[in-house]
């Protein structure tokens, strides 16, 4: 008895050890030290569902940062709110939670990234609102019982970047990019505006990166503004079908030169297609119309994105998926294709924002967006 005793005593505390110091982040105090994770969170932040939200920051030996949004679907209503079609709260531990928002991507430390000395915050996803949102909206779930889901992204946000800024000794910062895969571009370039005037309104370098996110919508701006309620400055920008495009398009006339904007997407975007069928037509499933369909709208809106010196990165790789259609991969900077040019448009994406970072900016796979794919 005394033997298993000790052995299950071992056990529990080397499982608290685990839990302690890989599982969870120590939280962000003064002077973090450099290279090493920190959970941000707060009573005032909270999840979709009102469970406690939590960010992630590392502190870089390069006094440069990286604002970087992570996805996860939206809610537009109080309609589609019961539908869960969207991270509601974040896994338990910080480490899992930190990895699904980053697997392997622009944010992490790996060796093959150019940026994985910067700072980085990760504003980590649960909230259905791109970031933006500061509303508790009321609504039906499918068993019929009356929640809020809170969309207090905006809110969460704004906490994070506070502490950030305080606790992790951010000042003087001679390069920002700001960046997000899928909703969390949508945040990019909602956000971009806030984070370049609010937080580093004299760096050297601002670079925003949108990754993954072109979804035609009618009614953005309602959709921001009364059901998000996100702050006025920021919905009043959404005048078309096009939330990306009009906030990048204020970025540009707010910032001149001063800010260079990068759109990166592939050409048959698997879940761009799958959502705006699902608007259009009530349905997500996915297809080649619906290919097409997505394929049509890149193809469309390339040149309003260069219109507004955006520079492109558009790539067609379809090796993730067994769909019919040819249908491609949905984001690029979350995942460790960001550092690899198989099947991408000659350099790897990571390569191609850190060269318009440092002033060297190009488009590159425009040409996919003219490409016949095969018909099944």
């Amino acid at each position: 008895m005394t033997v298993i005793v000790i052995i299950s005593a071992s056990a529990l505390l080397i499982l608290l050890c685990i839990y302690r110091f890989v599982l969870q982040y120590p939280e962000l105090r003064a002077e973090p030290k450099t290279g090493k994770w920190y959970r941000i969170t707060g009573s005032d932040m909270l999840c979709s569902d009102g469970s406690r939200y939590r960010a992630f920051f590392r502190k870089g030996s390069e006094n440069k940062v990286i604002i970087y949004f992570a996805g996860g679907g939206v809610s537009i209503s109080a309609a589609t709110a019961k539908e869960e079609l969207f991270v509601r709260r974040l896994p338990p531990f910080d480490a899992v939670a930190n990895k699904f928002m980053n697997n392997g991507g622009i944010a992490s430390p790996v060796a093959a990234n150019p940026f994985k000395d910067w700072t980085v915050i990760v504003l980590s996803y649960a909230t259905g609102d791109f970031h933006s949102g500061t509303n508790d909206l009321e609504y039906t779930d499918k068993d019929g019982n009356k929640k809020i889901l809170r969309h207090h992204g905006y809110t969460n946000y704004s906490a994070v970047m506070r502490k950030s800024m305080e606790l992790g000794c951010i000042s003087g910062t001679e390069a920002v990019l700001v960046t997000g895969f899928s909703a969390g571009a949508g945040a990019a370039a909602l956000l971009a505006n806030d984070v370049f005037t609010n937080y580093f309104p004299n760096a050297k370098s601002r670079t925003v990166l949108v990754d993954s996110m072109l979804l035609l919508l009618d009614d953005w701006h309602s959709i921001s503004a009364d059901v998000w309620k996100s702050p006025p400055e920021i919905s009043d920008r959404l005048t078309t079908d096009n939330l990306v495009l009009d906030s990048l398009t204020a970025l540009r006339e707010d910032f001149g030169d001063e800010v260079t904007i990068l759109f990166a997407c592939s050409v048959r975007d698997i879940e761009l297609a799958r959502a705006q069928n699902l608007y259009d037509n009530g349905t997500p499933e996915v297809n080649e119309a619906a290919g097409d369909r997505f394929q049509q709208i890149l193809k469309e809106n390339i040149p309003h994105f260069k219109e507004i010196g955006a520079y492109l990165y558009i790539w067609g790789d379809t090796g993730w998926y067994d769909v019919p259609g040819e249908l491609t991969m949905h984001t690029i900077i979350s995942t460790s294709d960001v550092f690899t040019d198989n099947e991408m448009p000659g350099i790897s994406a990571a390569e191609w924002t850190y060269d318009a970072v440092n002033g060297v900016t190009r488009d590159l796979g425009l040409e996919l967006a003219d490409k016949v794919y095969k018909k099944e």
